[in-house]
């Protein structure tokens, strides 16, 4: 507890100088001293400063454990991921922060302010979050370093800044024994999550399994379903059909029934994508057709599930008009060149399979290779493949299967 900085809080609300405050109890420079936490004074003469400004010490240091409590409470909410409980402690606490930060409690206070904020998904206040910490850095002590190097990948990674992120995760490694023990779940989910994205899904799926055993042994419940998500992620791209079949599962049941809507519909929409890859289409045409109604319309999102429900529907042989009408309405809206192009390619789905497979060839799939989306290259791929080997053109069927491999899964 840092005495002189509360002081120094109440002198300065009081609009006291410190000649009036310190004035027949100890010199200025004694309580310049006092104030810089240089030197702790004798209770006598705590006593007597915070008495001229009508305050009781031993009062105080039960308002000091009272707000520490409240902190760690805070803290504890955002380990375990419980979002409205932590908007309810946010509330008293942010009252308080002209308080809170002329105590020792600065510093967690303002790290777990990044974490929130992360959860909020407010970005710009959590980036500016990140320069109030750099700042305030050379006062942490180790524990606190150890939590501010975990809360700033969680940045790096939520803001998509990989390159940042992965140099980070070695530095923890690095500095293993700081990060404290309630971390170590998060370590594990973060260097998972970064390597799926790098597309190493094996070694991703080894820390997935790793952080799901610790989230469950800590029965940090809502965080062990984003580490479960994440693995039957992995067993997916792994064809581990069978377990990423019973995870799934098991995640949307428990998504639903603890009112996790984000967490529900990102199961229902990966979900999907391995019922198609086991030829299960109508399956995965009724979970996105779910999982569409679920979304507002016109976001990001919500345009992604129709492309891959268009996808889906022309596996199943299920009606595009209604779905290709809608993607038309968007595409013209935004003027967008890759739903354009996917559009097109939809519309020649019902001609005929030369043409469909010229326009791949010549337009999709060169398109869908210069600007990087990778995936449905892979799969535009997979069916020129198919198809030139069904004419008898080996050539150009081995053409595009290379690039189905080599743009493949990474199992390094």
């Amino acid at each position: 507890m840092n005495v002189g900085s509360i002081l120094k809080y109440y002198r300065m609300k009081n609009n006291l100088t410190q000649g009036e405050l310190s004035k027949g109890v100890c010199s200025i420079s004694h309580l310049s001293k006092i104030e810089s936490n240089k030197y702790i004074p004798h209770t006598e003469t705590i006593n007597e400063l915070f008495k001229r400004m009508g305050i009781e010490w031993e009062r105080e240091v039960d308002t000091y454990a009272y707000w520490k409590e409240k902190l760690e409470t805070f803290i504890m909410h955002s380990v375990y991921y419980d979002l409205k409980s932590m908007e309810e402690v946010y509330i008293k606490l942010s009252a308080q922060e002209d308080y809170l930060q002329s105590t020792d409690l600065v510093n967690r206070y303002e790290l777990y302010k990044l974490r929130y904020y992360l959860f909020k998904q407010e970005i710009p206040r959590a980036t500016q979050q990140v320069s109030i910490l750099k700042r305030m850095e050379k006062s942490f002590t180790d524990y606190e370093k150890g939590v501010s190097k975990v809360i700033y990948l969680m940045y790096d990674t939520f803001t998509q800044n990989f390159a940042e992120a992965e140099s980070r995760l070695e530095q923890i490694e690095e500095y293993r024994e700081r990060i404290p023990v309630m971390f170590e779940g998060e370590v594990f989910y973060q260097k998972a999550y970064l390597l799926h994205n790098r597309a190493h899904y094996s070694r991703s799926t080894y820390f997935a399994e790793m952080a799901v055993d610790h989230f469950r042994k800590d029965c940090n419940y809502i965080r062990l379903l984003h580490a479960q998500l994440l693995l039957a992620i992995n067993y997916t791209n792994r064809d581990f059909i069978l377990q990423a079949a019973g995870l799934f599962k098991t995640i949307l049941r428990n998504a639903k029934m603890m009112e996790m809507d984000q967490l529900y519909q990102g199961a229902l929409y990966n979900y999907s994508v391995l019922q198609n890859r086991r030829g299960l289409h109508k399956s995965a045409y009724e979970m996105l057709h779910e999982l569409k109604a679920l979304l507002e319309p016109g976001t990001d999102y919500y345009q992604a599930v129709l492309i891959h429900l268009l996808h889906t529907a022309t596996e199943a042989n299920i009606d595009m008009d209604p779905l290709i009408d809608e993607l038309d309405a968007i595409a013209q809206r935004k003027e967008d060149p890759y739903l354009l192009t996917l559009l097109t390619y939809f519309r020649k789905m019902k001609i005929s399979q030369p043409e469909l497979f010229d326009f791949c060839e010549q337009t999709a799939f060169p398109f869908l290779v210069k600007y990087g989306y990778i995936g449905e290259a892979r799969s535009m791929a997979w069916k020129l493949a198919n198809y030139h080997r069904s004419i008898g053109n080996n050539e150009k069927a081995d053409k595009y299967s290379l690039y189905y491999y080599a743009e493949g899964d990474d199992e390094s």
